[in-house]
C-alpha cells in the first residue's frame, strides 16, 4: 500500500509502529496490538498519553501504557475461571494489519484489522477493526460487528493511559453517580466531588459520561466517549506499581487512566454494530 507523505514507518524495540505526523500534531502506533502508544497535539507540544520507562516492546508482552484495546472481553469478563483465559482479551497481544490510511484536510486516518478475531473464549463470526484518526483531536474507534447467526457477549474497552504531571494534584471532571471499586469487592459508592486521587483506584463508573477533563499541574486533558456504556479509572499506586515488572515503581505517580469501556453484559445481535469511540484532546 503506498503511504501519503503524513505516515512513515518506524519501531520500537522489535515491534514495527507507524508515525503519524501533520498539521495538527504527531501520534504513533505500534501494529503489535494496533497500540497508540504516543499522542502530542501541534498546538502545545504536551504529550497526553503515558508510556511506562520500562514497557517492554518484545512481541509477546502487553505494553504498558499508551492505549490497549481490550477485546472481546474487559478484564476477566469472558465467563471462565480467571486464570484459565487471559485478562482484557487476546487481540491486545496480536499483530494487527495495515488495512486502509487516508489523508486529507481533516487529517490522516488508518484503518488496521487483527490477525484473527477468534481465540480461546471467543468463536464467533465477528469482524474487528481500529480507525485511528489524527485531526483537531485524535479520534480512536475500535468498530466490532456480529457477522453471525446469533448474538454474542462483547465487553470491551480503550484503555487508555493519561500523562500527568502529578497524581496527587490531579482532578477528573465530569463523572457523576455510582461506581463499582474493585478495590473494595466490587460494591457500590458514590463518586466523589472533587475527584481526587490519594490511593489505589479501580472504578467502573455506570456513568457513561460523554465528555471529561483531566486537570492537572502540567495542563489540561479533555476526553470525549461515544458507543460506551460506563467509565473506567484506574491508578495502581505505589504498591502495585513496585509489584509489575514493566513499571517502575514511582510510575503511578504521573498516569492516570480514564477508560472509554462496554462493561457488564452486553449482547452484540447479528448484523449490529458496534463502534466504541474515544477522542483526546
Amino acid at each position: 500500500m503506498q503511504l501519503p507523505s503524513s505516515i512513515t514507518q518506524a519501531s520500537r524495540g522489535s515491534l514495527d509502529t507507524l508515525v503519524l505526523s501533520n498539521a495538527f500534531g504527531r501520534c504513533e502506533i505500534s501494529l503489535f496490538g494496533a497500540h497508540v502508544l504516543s499522542y502530542v497535539p501541534q498546538s502545545d507540544q504536551r504529550e497526553r498519553l503515558w508510556l511506562s520507562q520500562s514497557a517492554i516492546f518484545d512481541g509477546i508482552s502487553a505494553i504498558r501504557g499508551g492505549v490497549p484495546v481490550c477485546w472481546p472481553w474487559f478484564s476477566d469478563n469472558h465467563g471462565n475461571r480467571q486464570e484459565d483465559l487471559p485478562s482484557h482479551g487476546y487481540v491486545r497481544k496480536q499483530q494487527w494489519t495495515l488495512n486502509d490510511c487516508k489523508d486529507d484536510d481533516n487529517g490522516t486516518a488508518v484503518t488496521l484489522v487483527p490477525q484473527s478475531v477468534q481465540g480461546p473464549g471467543f468463536d464467533y463470526a465477528a469482524q474487528l477493526k481500529i480507525v485511528v484518526h489524527l485531526g483537531e483531536q485524535l479520534s480512536i474507534t475500535l468498530v466490532t460487528r456480529n457477522l453471525g447467526s446469533e448474538p454474542f457477549p462483547l465487553s470491551c474497552a480503550l484503555h487508555t493511559y493519561f500523562a500527568v504531571e502529578d497524581i496527587q494534584r490531579s482532578e477528573l471532571i465530569g463523572l457523576k453517580g455510582e461506581y463499582l471499586d474493585k478495590t473494595r469487592g466490587f460494591d457500590t459508592f458514590s463518586t466523589p466531588s472533587p475527584y481526587r486521587f490519594t490511593m489505589e483506584t479501580d472504578r467502573i463508573h455506570l456513568d457513561a459520561a460523554e465528555h471529561l477533563t483531566i486537570q492537572h499541574p502540567g495542563g489540561v486533558t479533555e476526553v470525549d466517549s461515544s458507543g460506551h456504556n460506563s467509565i473506567v479509572v484506574w491508578n495502581p499506586w505505589q504498591d502495585k506499581a513496585t509489584a509489575m515488572a514493566d513499571m517502575r515503581e514511582d510510575g503511578y505517580l504521573t498516569m492516570l487512566c480514564v477508560e472509554t469501556a462496554v462493561t457488564g453484559d452486553v449482547s452484540l445481535a447479528p448484523g449490529q454494530t458496534l463502534a466504541l469511540q474515544q477522542r483526546i484532546g
